[in-house]
């Protein structure tokens, strides 16, 4: 059935969407996906409502954030959880008490951190540029966005496109956080129930490099899990072969490795397909290939292969790709249905 804008229009603000529902874990999508990092532009910080909205006017399916907690316990949106960055917290002398260096994963860090922040406090820091400090509680302008407000423009943009338009929630240092009292699993698992996606068919994916996260978070949600595969985990893993990849079947049900994984570049003018698409197919997973902008092209590629070689992941049967120009990765998929691989 197809839907019309009318019809989203009717239902899509108060009710969770979904995929139409397949066989085995390859559920996800009626063709392969483009999932929007949420990059911004000059005018429209990273991970903002603005930038996603824009994503989504460039054709992308999937929003994707990352979330860390607050510390009144809510989910927000920030790739980082330390927020020099991103904001202009550094800028804010209300706040300079907050600095400080944290131990995480094994590693120092100093600066300013989402955790020690309640979230009417992030609210007032301004994404992208620095800008003048907010005063009396009012939300910021490119204000950061709670789990909640980045599934409220999902939802809105699917009325507005007439499309499904999903989420794929990313979280990281699971460990770290339950050592303050602030597990992200339950957290998100949580916030996934409440807003009705708790379901293998819904359009929602949690992501996380942590197999024991994941394995916590099937314990708690139905909302389909994808493990992120870097070529240095995976060669150092031997999570790529297929013996590897049935072990990850086990508590996950998409791969995310980088696209680089993906595709057989010795001969950079005629790229194949590398097997692990096929293999990862044949354990049951799913294929989302990350072609984030700052890794691919991998060298000696260049900038202006990119196209070319996104419609080479779409035609070697990725299930969806990922990136932070949606607008290009629309254009090699439609440039590889056009011309299907014989």
């Amino acid at each position: 059935m197809t839907l019309t804008r009318r019809d989203f229009a009717a239902f899509g603000l108060a009710a969770p969407l979904a995929w139409a529902a397949a066989v085995g874990a390859r559920a996800a999508a009626r063709q392969a996906l483009v999932i929007a990092t949420g990059a911004g532009t000059a005018d429209l910080p990273e991970g903002t409502a603005g930038a996603f909205d824009l994503a989504i006017r460039d054709g992308a399916d999937v929003l994707a954030a990352d979330f860390v907690p607050t510390k009144d316990g809510a989910l927000v949106a920030l790739h980082d959880h330390e927020l020099s960055a991103a904001t202009d917290v550094a800028r804010r002398a209300d706040f300079a008490s907050r600095k400080q260096t944290r131990s995480v994963d094994g590693e120092d860090r100093t600066g300013w951190f989402a955790e020690d922040f309640t979230l009417a406090e992030l609210k007032t820091l301004v994404r992208g540029a620095p800008g003048r400090p907010r005063r009396g509680g009012k939300t910021a302008p490119h204000a950061i966005l709670t789990f909640e407000e980045v599934v409220a423009v999902a939802r809105a943009g699917s009325v507005r496109t007439a499309r499904v338009i999903g989420v794929d929630a990313g979280l990281s240092h699971s460990t770290y956080f339950a050592g303050l009292d602030l597990a992200v699993e339950p957290l998100l698992a949580n916030a996934i129930r409440v807003a009705g996606y708790d379901s293998a068919a819904a359009a929602m994916f949690v992501s996380s490099a942590d197999p024991a996260s994941l394995k916590t978070i099937g314990e708690l949600t139905r909302a389909r899990r994808a493990l992120p595969l870097s070529a240095k985990d995976a060669q150092a893993s031997g999570a790529g072969t297929p013996d590897g990849l049935k072990a990850i079947r086990a508590y996950a049900e998409v791969l995310a490795p980088d696209a680089n994984l993906l595709l057989d570049l010795s001969k950079p003018k005629a790229v194949k397909p590398a097997a692990l698409i096929a293999d990862a197919h044949a354990a049951g997973l799913a294929v989302h290939a990350w072609a984030l902008g700052t890794t691919f092209p991998p060298p000696p590629l260049k900038a202006g292969d990119a196209l070319r070689l996104l419609a080479a992941l779409f035609a070697a049967g990725a299930d969806a790709v990922a990136g932070d120009r949606p607008a290009v990765m629309v254009r090699a998929r439609e440039q590889a249905l056009s011309h299907p691989r014989r």
